[in-house]
This record gives C-alpha cells, sequence and structure tokens, in this order.
C-alpha cells in the first residue's frame, strides 16, 4: 500500500518538535530540565512531543523562552 503525503499539519508539527529538540540541544537542556523550566509536567511534556497538535500556546511561548526563541521560530521549517 502506497505511503500517504503528509498533510500540511504533519509537517508543521514534525518541524516544531524538531526545533524544540534541536533548541534543547543547543542549549543542553533535557527534558526533565525543560519541564522543569517551563512549569509544565514531564509527563504532560512527553505527551506533547509525541502529540504536538496538542501543545497550548502558552506551553509554546514558556518553551520558546527557555530555549531562547520565539514561538515563529519554532514553527518554521528547517
Amino acid at each position: 500500500m502506497p505511503r500517504l503525503k503528509q498533510t500540511e499539519e504533519q509537517k508543521q508539527n514534525k518541524y516544531l518538535v524538531a526545533n524544540i529538540k534541536r533548541g534543547m540541544e543547543i542549549w543542553s537542556v533535557d527534558k526533565e530540565q525543560l519541564a522543569q523550566r517551563t512549569n509544565i509536567s514531564l509527563a504532560t511534556l512527553y505527551n506533547r512531543l509525541n502529540n504536538p497538535s496538542d501543545f497550548h500556546l502558552s506551553e509554546l511561548r514558556r518553551i520558546a523562552q527557555s530555549l531562547h526563541t520565539t514561538v515563529e521560530d519554532l514553527m518554521k521549517a528547517v
């Protein structure tokens, strides 16, 4: 069975997670530290990274601030 073409939302979610992980790598922040810095529970952070469409804007703002970037930059294609 042929693969289905990714939807725009799937592409954006993929970019978002990749940019968050890249920011974590650049700033040497692990998931536990990011959860603590952003006041997001570790379980919630794991869930959001696995299902990025569930992120709340306020969570993305706190993550962006913690990674010294903007929400817009987190959403950009790499």
